[in-house]
């Protein structure tokens, strides 16, 4: 028989006091590794390989959102193993949890045989140019051997929440900072190995945090556990796959718009653009991980009031959340504006790269515009497939990623200039807001999002 779950944790009814100290680690976690990071593998390969190494390593970027992308399929299984222990089914959320394990190791291993024979060709694709070329070969032959360690440490993250630990996220986070930091420093400023010294320290970093993983959910004592694998992959894959189909289809939609944008940048005005574009993108999701890390640990909680069937518990999460992103971005908003000279300081040396400087100048005080807008959109989209709703997150994310954001890449620079480019996020997000507040208004009855707090729970 299932054990019962204990709902000091994921099944507690919270305040919003308590669910502000319930997320507060991952969100503080999420941002203050986020920044490190952004301090991290673009400012070393800025400050000591040049502006040509940091623009082969965001031309590069489109393949390592690709592996995101299934990262995110594979760890979907954590709102699958949500909903069960809100039916409490513990112990089979547990058995499905240690075969999906397994299956993203798998997945990770094609990913390192396909680059393993074709990465010419898959460079050459994404718009490598013969002076971005060599950096981007240096990168991905040591990246490639760790595809599998990316899947499993992702899968592993989203589980310490469920588990009730949600400070472990934290912990590894942290972890995977400091080795990253660390040995960038080590490899690429002390021992003199360029570019290929970044993938070194992300390689010990992801070992690291998928050891902490293993240990950690090796002990029966937690509410998450390994459990028994099962030979009924098929079932559990289909459920996993309409779970997360939306963030990976956002994540190879955003690999995709990544591509077409390097091409449009790179055609524009060539490798100075686009290594200006990497710094104000990389200081903006710095900010925006902090969200995600908000969304991410409250995921679990809708989802599990969603297995039980409890419309008040949802409806009651889904508001304190609405308040908590407000409350954030007002938080971020602040940071960004006060420190956002500082960080850009710290990418480009004094005196150098001064038209790469002068871009991003101008791209770092258009972006924090489109906050509010991606906020909600990403808390709404990360709601409906809460709730086992993918259809609506799926269209949601295909309409976002897909349809606006390649079409204002491609049409705003054409109509508006070089410029242009920068309010590309604003334009997409702003659109996609009120295709948002459409879908919950569509669904208010289904999850109880009306005065009358009436849910049939309908599948759609």
């Amino acid at each position: 028989m299932d054990n019962e779950i204990n709902t000091n944790t994921i099944g507690k009814d919270f305040t919003l006091k308590q669910l502000a100290k319930f997320v507060a680690a991952p969100v503080v976690t999420r941002l203050l590794v986020s920044i490190f990071q952004t301090l991290d593998d673009s400012l070393f390969i800025s400050r000591y390989c040049g502006q040509n190494a940091l623009a082969a390593f965001s031309v590069a970027l489109p393949w390592f959102m690709l592996v995101d992308a299934f990262s995110m399929l594979c760890s979907a299984v954590s709102i699958h193993c949500s909903i069960k222990m809100g039916q409490r089914k513990n112990d089979e959320a547990k058995s499905d949890f240690s075969t999906m394990c397994i299956v993203t190791v798998c997945i990770g291993l094609v990913f390192t045989l396909i680059l393993t024979l074709f990465r010419d060709k898959i460079l050459l694709i994404l718009g490598e140019t013969p002076a971005l070329l060599p950096y981007a070969k240096q990168y991905m032959d040591v990246s490639r051997f760790y595809a599998p360690l990316v899947l499993l440490s992702f899968t592993f993250n989203n589980f310490y929440v469920i588990s009730g630990k949600p400070k472990c996220s934290m912990y590894v986070n942290v972890i995977q900072t400091f080795c990253n930091i660390f040995f960038d420093w080590l490899f690429i400023v002390k021992l003199n190995t360029g570019i290929v010294g970044a993938a070194y320290a992300n390689g010990i970093g992801f070992i690291c945090v998928t050891v902490f993983g293993l240990v950690f959910f090796s002990n029966k004592n937690r509410e998450m556990c390994f459990g028994k694998p099962h030979t009924n992959i098929k079932p559990l894959i289909r459920n996993v796959f309409r779970l997360g189909r939306t963030q990976a289809i956002t994540s190879i939609a955003l690999s995709l718009n990544s591509f077409i944008v390097n091409n449009v940048m790179l055609s524009l005005t060539g490798e100075q653009l686009v290594a200006a574009h990497t710094i104000v993108n990389n200081v903006f999701f710095m900010f925006m991980n902090s969200m995600f890390g908000l969304v991410g640990a409250t995921s679990p909680i809708i989802s599990y009031a969603y297995g039980e069937k409890n419309p008040k518990r949802l409806t009651k999460t889904f508001k304190m959340v609405t308040i908590l992103i407000g409350i954030l971005i007002a938080v971020i908003s602040c940071v960004y504006f006060f420190g956002r000279n500082i960080i850009i300081g710290l990418y480009l040396k004094d005196g150098t790269a001064i038209e790469v400087r002068q871009m991003a100048d101008y791209g770092m005080k258009v972006a924090p515009f489109a906050f509010f807008f991606i906020s909600y959109n990403i808390f709404v989209q990360d709601f409906f497939n809460a709730c086992s709703n993918s259809k609506v997150s799926t269209t949601l994310s295909i309409i976002e990623n897909v349809i606006l954001s390649n079409l204002t890449v491609i049409l705003l620079p054409k109509m508006f200039g070089v410029k242009a480019i920068w309010y590309v996020l604003l334009v997409v997000e702003f659109i996609t807001f009120f295709f948002s507040l459409e879908s919950l208004y569509k669904n208010r009855f289904v999850y109880g999002l009306n005065p009358e707090g009436i849910a049939t729970f309908a599948d759609r």
